[in-house]
């Protein structure tokens, strides 16, 4: 098996970071949500525990991809230019959608030859 380059290992760590921190972000909302539809204050008490967990799980996870300059949290030009390279990366690894037709399929290609 092919060894991974560091370029393609960097693109693995952000798509598990990214994601890891996109469904912390998810738990804290959905523990915000669930306090305010809760009576009970002893299930209060413990989502609001669980919340404050999961704002420090997510503030970890964000300050371990700033770290690690995976997140540019603070300089919103250098994290669109950090998105725009990491989407054309995966662009060029995705296949290709169009055929040498043009991007044609062979069916429409015949519909149109009858």
């Amino acid at each position: 098996m092919a060894k991974k380059s560091e370029k393609d290992v960097v693109l693995d760590d952000l798509a598990i970071a990214t994601d890891f921190l996109i469904t912390a972000k998810a738990g804290v909302r959905n523990l915000a949500v669930a306090i305010t539809e809760t009576a009970t204050p002893e299930v209060k008490q413990l989502l609001r525990r669980e919340l404050d967990n999961a704002i420090d799980l997510h503030d970890k996870m964000a300050q371990y991809m700033i770290d690690n300059e995976m997140y540019h949290a603070y300089d919103i030009e250098e994290q669109v230019t950090h998105d725009i390279e990491k989407a054309d990366k995966a662009l060029s690894i995705a296949p290709s959608a169009k055929s040498s037709s043009g991007g044609k399929s062979s069916s429409a290609k015949k519909s149109k030859s009858k």
